[in-house]
């Protein structure tokens, strides 16, 4: 093999490559998704359902079922956390709302 027909071996081979990465990635991101009820305070992402705050890093307490952090849904339903429907449905009661908080603060320690 010469040397012109090493280096297209080898540049078709990294293009194979790339695309690879590039499918992976894709197939994973479409596993992530909005884990409500999981995040502690300063650790959010984004603005939640609660509309105690606006921003990335800034809620100020622990598991409020209105805060997301984003997750894998297998590795979101090992902690107890919430999809939005179920946050939703827990934050319309505040009894519920401190009941969760409470088992997640057992359940996460």
């Amino acid at each position: 093999m010469n040397k012109r027909q090493l280096v297209q071996a080898a540049a078709a081979a990294s293009l194979l490559a790339l695309g690879s990465l590039g499918a992976a990635g894709a197939a994973h991101a479409d596993t992530l998704g909005k884990c409500f009820g999981v995040a502690t305070a300063g650790h959010n992402d984004c603005a939640g359902l609660s509309g105690l705050h606006s921003c990335k890093g800034t809620a100020n307490m622990n598991y409020n079922p209105g805060d997301f952090v984003v997750e894998s849904a297998g590795t979101c339903a090992k902690m107890g956390g919430l999809d939005m429907a179920q946050a939703k449905a827990v934050l319309t009661d505040p009894a519920k709302t401190k009941a969760f908080e409470a088992t997640m603060a057992k359940h996460m320690m």
